[in-house]
């Protein structure tokens, strides 16, 4: 990408400049660049928080340069974030009105974020540079949609469909339409026998998908998964989407064949291992066994050896995470390749009992990367163990703060604030996480728990059933409602 290599030649210009030129102080534009070109290189390992710190450090020094907003939205799509993508587009587009990227997903992500004038408005301006682009029609039915014209959306998509009858948005555009009507059997009729082969399905399987999820036709649903999965075998999302369902359905073994192959496709990828580990502490201490642990462990890369020995730390077998880690690379510094298994090695050792070795172990990490996430993780819990409270709410705190959605962080501040006897906030923290991810079980049912504890259990099974439809067809979700008795009929009560 030129942008990158434009960065990166800045950032080391301004290097040279730290270590010989006069005053050995960089201008603000230097800085600027060295942030973005750091940003660029952990977007590309797929550290997303890192990518995402440096760019935003870089948009402080210069928030007008466009290249500086399209790495961010970049690492916001990366992250599943389209409203930041979304804002972080808009102000490339503003920044230069030519920018072809940034209209196209501006169009995209503007349905994604319920923009449908702004989407109409980027749409018109594409239509301008280029008359015959099918996308703006699209993403003009699109909005309609969003209005609730289903009209006008089936009028876009044929009229797309009748200069080229293949074309997979206005398809899809037109299922959703039917789907809107209430038609869910024609609308995926219509999309299955688009399916012909020699054509790319994935964005068509994505729709049925979702279709067959909001249908709740399980079978369906899990045909779709697999053959998305078999489509796109280097595609991670796709891969662990089916092995998650893998393991609801009572099927872990096929699941961990799965999570495998994604580990030896991409064995140093932290933002992949971090998804599997929570897939696996959502699933529950069932989702491996011993065996598992120590094979998935064995002859693999660092990173990965430190997701089976996390997975073993956090259901409460530390003996297990030393085994498969085997050692904690003794003399060897912190760095961004090993800190998470470093972590991961002080934690089982607080867990074993040597909680100030495991605090000076994490500490190291934290003298080279103050916001590392699971050295922070690690020590905010070790830190509630001995009972330094303050420490612990602090590490907590920047933990959700850095990460809103990581469910294990906010599960380990709710455990600190319930420590120190703040049972508001802790129910504060846990409806947040639930506002942030409101399908997540875990916080759910943590969230139950408490509320049933303070005699509140009409709140604790609205909570639940507010779960369990954000999850819409998912076993695991309607387990755990099962599992607290509510009702005979908890969804519509």
């Amino acid at each position: 990408m030129k942008s990158s290599f434009v960065r990166l030649a800045a950032a080391l210009a301004a290097s040279v400049l730290v270590v010989g030129g006069a005053g050995g102080c960089a201008s603000k534009d230097e800085r600027a660049a060295a942030a973005a070109a750091k940003a660029d290189a952990f977007l590309q390992q797929g550290d997303l928080q890192r990518a995402r710190q440096n760019i935003q450090t870089a948009i402080g020094f210069r928030d007008d340069v466009s290249d500086y907003w399209l790495t961010l939205a970049r690492v916001a799509m990366a992250m599943k974030d389209p409203t930041k993508a979304f804002e972080a587009y808009e102000n490339v587009y503003q920044l230069d009105r030519g920018n072809l990227e940034a209209l196209r997903q501006l169009c995209q992500l503007g349905l994604n974020v319920r923009q449908p004038d702004k989407v109409d408005r980027y749409a018109d301006q594409l239509l301008v540079i280029n008359p015959n682009d099918s996308l703006p029609l699209t993403m003009k039915g699109g909005a309609a949609l969003q209005r609730g014209d289903s009209k006008n959306a089936l009028v876009f998509a044929e009229r797309v469909l009748a200069a080229n009858a293949t074309d997979i948005g206005a398809l899809i555009l037109k299922g959703q339409a039917l789907a809107y009507r209430g038609d869910n059997a024609a609308a995926a009729k219509l999309i299955e026998e688009s399916l012909v082969p020699g054509s790319d399905p994935t964005s068509r399987l994505v729709f049925l998908r979702d279709l067959y999820q909001r249908s709740a036709n399980s079978d369906g649903y899990q045909r779709t998964l697999a053959r998305l999965a078999e489509r796109n075998p280097t595609d991670s999302r796709m891969q662990l989407d089916f092995a998650d369902w893998l393991y609801q359905t009572g099927q872990p073994d096929r699941a961990f064949t799965i999570v495998r192959a994604v580990f030896r496709q991409h064995p140093k990828d932290i933002a992949i291992a971090s998804t599997i580990l929570e897939m696996w502490l959502d699933e529950g201490r069932d989702a491996l066994t011993a065996q598992q642990i120590l094979l998935g462990g064995s002859d693999a890369a660092l990173e990965t050896k430190a997701t089976f020995a996390q997975f073993a730390n956090e259901t409460g077998q530390p003996d297990l995470a030393l085994q498969v880690l085997g050692t904690d690379l003794p003399g060897t510094a912190p760095d961004p390749g090993n800190s998470n298994a470093k972590a991961t090695y002080a934690f089982a050792v607080g867990l074993k009992g040597r909680a100030q070795d495991a605090l000076s172990r994490t500490q190291q990490i934290l003298d080279t990367d103050p916001s590392q996430p699971r050295a922070l993780l690690t020590r905010a819990r070790l830190r509630a163990a001995t009972r330094n409270f303050e420490g612990a709410l602090s590490d907590g705190r920047q933990l959700v703060s850095d990460d809103v959605a990581n469910i294990t962080a906010r599960l380990a501040l709710t455990d600190i604030l319930l420590a120190q006897n703040q049972p508001a906030l802790a129910e504060s923290n846990m409806r947040e996480a639930l506002r942030v991810s409101p399908d997540s079980s875990r916080a759910a049912a943590r969230l139950a728990t408490m509320l049933i504890a303070s005699g509140r259990r009409d709140e604790a099974g609205t909570v639940l059933r507010d779960m369990v439809r954000a999850s819409q067809i998912s076993p695991r979700a309607k387990a755990v409602l099962a599992s607290f008795h509510l009702s005979n009929d908890p969804l519509t009560r």
